[in-house]
């Protein structure tokens, strides 16, 4: 048989063709969600606040420049 692909709409749609699915017994599976590798949790997001603090405090930075400006930049602008 022929594999089918629903993409439910809003938590309603997706918890009635989920029960639909599971009183007829029929097969199927649920892909886990994918994590969102740019989110970071607080402490995370503190801890690279406070390094970047140190690194400025110890003189290691760097002057934006237009060359790096563009790069950063390009695709976006």
């Amino acid at each position: 048989m022929q594999p089918i692909i629903i993409y439910p709409s809003n938590p309603r749609q997706y918890s009635v063709i989920k029960a639909l699915l599971e009183e007829m017994k029929v097969k199927f599976k649920v892909p886990a969600e994918e994590k969102d590798e740019t989110l970071m949790t607080e402490e995370e997001f503190y801890t690279k606040i406070d390094r970047a603090i140190k690194q400025t405090e110890a003189g290691e930075k760097i002057k934006l420049t237009r060359e790096i400006e563009k790069d950063l930049f390009k695709g976006i602008l």
